[in-house]
C-alpha cells in the first residue's frame, strides 16, 4: 500500500485529509510539525508528502528542502492559505512536485494524486530517472494574484528559473509580460547578471539592429566609436525582446542565426562574438497568425517558442482584482505620502465588474488616478475614471488592437490603389503621415524629426521634396 505523510498542524484538516486518502487506498501518516514529519520521512519513507507552509517551528519550505535531500524519491505537495508568487516559485525551486492553495479542493487533490501515479510509473520504467530538485535563492517578485491561472504561471516560472531555454511570453497588452520575464530572471542563478529589455516595435530597423547587435566605429555615418549592443551587454543575463512580432524580415534572419549558432557580429564588424545571454521574447499579437500571413519566419517562431507562457487577461481572473487593488494602493500611498486604507464596497464592485481591456496596467492607472482624488483615506466610486463608473470601456476587449486596425486600413488603401503602384502609393502615404507627425513632435525642427524617425536629415529633406510636403507645411 502506498504511503502518504500529512504534515499539518490543523488537526481537523489533517483528519479530513486522512479520511479522504484512506478511502482512496493510501496508508496515511500524520505529523503536526515539520520536525516530527522529518522523523517519519526517515523512518517510513513515504511515497507522497502533503506539507503545509505555515507550521510551528520549522516552516514548510524549510521542511521541503530537508525532505528533498533526505528522501528525493518522495513526491512533495506544498499547501498554504497564504499563497504568493514567491511561495509558489520557491516551492517548485526546492523540489516540490506541485503547489496547492488552501482551501484544497479534494477533487483537485485526487487529480493530482492520479497524475503522480502516472508520473511514478513512467519514472520507474525509465531506470535512473528521478525528480529534479534545485535549491535557488529568489529575488523580489511583484506578481500579484491567487487565481488558479496565476498559480500555474508561478509554478511555470519556478520551473523556468533552473534552466536557460528560450521563452516566448504571449498575452494582451498590459498583462505583465515583462514582469514575468523579470521574475524568471530574478529567481534564477543568473540574477546577478544584467536584465536588458528592448522594445522591438519602438525603433526603426537600423536603430533596432544597432541596439541589439552593436556596431563598429565607421559602420555608418555618425558611428564615431565602437558600441556594444544589448545582446553583448547582457552577458550571461537575460535579453528581453518585447513586441518581437514587429521585427523586420531582415532582422528576423539575423536574430535566428544568433539563436541557432549562439554567435553574432556587430554591425560593420567581422569579429564573431558569442551569445551568452538567455533570450526571452514577448508578443501581444499572435505570432502563429503572422507566420501564416508570411510576415514572421516560421523557423524563428519555433526557436523562440521552446517554452511558451500564456498570460491570462485580467477579465479572466477577476478574483485577483481586490488583491491587485490593495497592492497598487500600498504603492501609491507611499508615493503620495498619505495612506489610503479603505475601498468603498461599491467602488470595488465597479472595479470587479469592469472588463479591463488594458488589463493590469489599466487597473493600476485607474487606482493611481482614483488615489489622487481620494480624501479621508477612502476610495469612492466618483474617484474612478468615467469609463469604469459607466462600465463601458473605450476599446472593448476583443476589439482590434492598433496593429490589427493598421493592417485593415492598409488593405483598404491597397484595394483602392491602381495595379502596379500599390507599394509606391502606400509607402508615400505612410511617409507623409510619419513625417508630419515627426515634425509636429519636434516643433518643426528637422534635425530632431530625423533623429526620431531614425533617418538622416538629408533623407528627410529629400523625402519632403519628393512628396511636396515642404510647400504644404509652409502653407
Amino acid at each position: 500500500m502506498r504511503k502518504v505523510l500529512i504534515i499539518e498542524d490543523d488537526t481537523r484538516l489533517a483528519w479530513t485529509f486522512q479520511e479522504f486518502l484512506a478511502e482512496e487506498g493510501y496508508a496515511v501518516l500524520l505529523a503536526g510539525t515539520a520536525e516530527e514529519g522529518l522523523r517519519l520521512v526517515e523512518a517510513e519513507r513515504p511515497d507522497i508528502v502533503l506539507c503545509d507552509v505555515r507550521l510551528p517551528g520549522m516552516n514548510g519550505l524549510q521542511a521541503l528542502q530537508a525532505i528533498s535531500s533526505r528522501h528525493p524519491d518522495a513526491y512533495v505537495i506544498v499547501m498554504t492559505a497564504y499563497g504568493t508568487a514567491q511561495t509558489a516559485i520557491e516551492a517548485i525551486q526546492h523540489g516540490a512536485y506541485d503547489y496547492l492553495p488552501k482551501p484544497v479542493e479534494l477533487e483537485q487533490l485526487r487529480g493530482l494524486l492520479q497524475r503522480i501515479e502516472k508520473t511514478d510509473l513512467a519514472r520507474r520504467r525509465a531506470e535512473g530517472v528521478g525528480p529534479i530538485g534545485t535549491s535557488l535563492s529568489a529575488g523580489p517578485v511583484q506578481l500579484v494574484g491567487q487565481s488558479p491561472a496565476m498559480q500555474e504561471i508561478y509554478k511555470l516560472i519556478g520551473m523556468l528559473t533552473t534552466n536557460r531555454v528560450t521563452v516566448l511570453i504571449e498575452g494582451e497588452s498590459g498583462t505583465g509580460k515583462e514582469l514575468v520575464a523579470r521574475a524568471i530572471h530574478a529567481n534564477s542563478p543568473w540574477a546577478g547578471e544584467p536584465f536588458l529589455a528592448v522594445n522591438c516595435g519602438a525603433l526603426a530597423e537600423t536603430l533596432l539592429e544597432s541596439e541589439l547587435f552593436g556596431y563598429e566605429k565607421g559602420a555608418f555615418t555618425g558611428a564615431t566609436r565602437q558600441s556594444p549592443g544589448k545582446l553583448e551587454a547582457a552577458g550571461e543575463g537575460t535579453l528581453f525582446l518585447d513586441e518581437v512580432g514587429s521585427m523586420s524580415p531582415a532582422l528576423q534572419v539575423k536574430l535566428l542565426r544568433a539563436i541557432q549558432e549562439r554567435e553574432f557580429q556587430r554591425v560593420g564588424g567581422t569579429t564573431t562574438l558569442p551569445v551568452r545571454a538567455r533570450i526571452i521574447a514577448a508578443t501581444n499579437v499572435s505570432l502563429e497568425r503572422l507566420v501564416a500571413e508570411g510576415s514572421f519566419r516560421e523557423d524563428l517562431y519555433y526557436r523562440l517558442k521552446v517554452v511558451s507562457v500564456s498570460l491570462p487577461p485580467l477579465r479572466e481572473r477577476r478574483e485577483d482584482i481586490p488583491l491587485l487593488v490593495q497592492h497598487f494602493l500600498g504603492r501609491v500611498s507611499e508615493e503620495l505620502g498619505r495612506p489610503i486604507r479603505t475601498v468603498d464596497p461599491e467602488t470595488m464592485r465597479l472595479l470587479e465588474a469592469y472588463s479591463w481591456p488594458g488589463n493590469v496596467r489599466e487597473l493600476e492607472n485607474a487606482v493611481r488616478r482614483a488615489a489622487v482624488f481620494a480624501r479621508g483615506g477612502v476610495l469612492l466610486p466618483e474617484h474612478l475614471p468615467p469609463e469604469v463608473q459607466r462600465g463601458t470601456p473605450l476599446h472593448p476587449p476583443g476589439s482590434p488592437g492598433p496593429e490589427e486596425r493598421l493592417a485593415a486600413l492598409l488593405r483598404q488603401l491597397a484595394e483602392r490603389a491602381p495595379a502596379g503602384s500599390v507599394y509606391q502609393q502606400l509607402v508615400a502615404q505612410l511617409d507623409r503621415t510619419l513625417i508630419r507627425l515627426a515634425l509636429e513632435r519636434s516643433g518643426g525642427n528637422q534635425v530632431q524629426a530625423a533623429q526620431w524617425l531614425g533617418i538622416s536629415r538629408t533623407t528627410l529633406r529629400k523625402r519632403l521634396e519628393e512628396l511636396n510636403l515642404s510647400q504644404e507645411l509652409a502653407e
